[in-house]
């Protein structure tokens, strides 16, 4: 009787043993996995040239008394979190800017066309959204500075292919007439 409960106490001190080591295997692991997370780069956040600056029109001329709505885009910076295990990397941004309502504005709220694309560097669009920024005018104030974020941009993530692969460009949605007031006005 004496043997077999020695021999079940030994047999629960490896099995103890044992879950002790795997807890601190996998200890290991996820503070491995932590630094390597810290390590990684996020994916280059820049402003489109060219698509920094809005100036809207009211009517079918575009003298400085048609103008609307004028906005800068100013600055872009963004942070990020990998998921090695699904293989994403999560990128939060946040974008900053101005605008002010011309003469010819006609509404105290508006909203202004942006985008943002997940592009390869100095490559390819890999995808592109488009989505409406909200301004408002309060009171009688001409201008208004917006900071604007967008959370949880998913960007794929391989063992090879990190987020210093990747650029995430964001600016205003152009119409081709404003694309050509941009360049004219340079």
């Amino acid at each position: 009787m004496m043997r077999a409960t020695q021999e079940i106490f030994h047999a629960l001190r490896a099995v103890i043993v044992g879950m002790g080591v795997v807890g601190l295997l996998s200890a290991c692991t996820s503070e491995a996995e932590i630094e390597l997370q810290q390590a990684l780069p996020c994916p280059e956040v820049g402003i489109l040239g060219g698509a920094e600056n809005l100036t809207s029109f009211s009517g079918a001329g575009n003298d400085i008394t048609d103008i609307a709505l004028t906005a800068e885009l100013e600055r872009v910076v963004s942070r990020c979190e990998y998921d090695i295990g699904d293989g994403i990397i999560y990128v939060d941004i946040a974008i900053r800017g101005v605008a002010e309502v011309g003469p010819a504005a006609t509404r105290r709220e508006v909203t202004v066309p942006m985008f943002i694309a997940l592009t390869e560097i100095n490559s390819r669009v890999l995808r592109k959204d488009t989505f409406l920024l909200p301004l408002t005018f309060e009171g009688n104030q001409r201008t208004t500075s917006f900071i604007h974020t967008i959370e949880e941009t998913k960007v794929p993530y391989v063992a090879r292919i990190d987020g210093s692969a990747y650029e995430i460009l964001v600016g205003f949605q152009l119409t081709p007439e404003e694309l050509a007031y941009n360049k004219r006005d340079r």
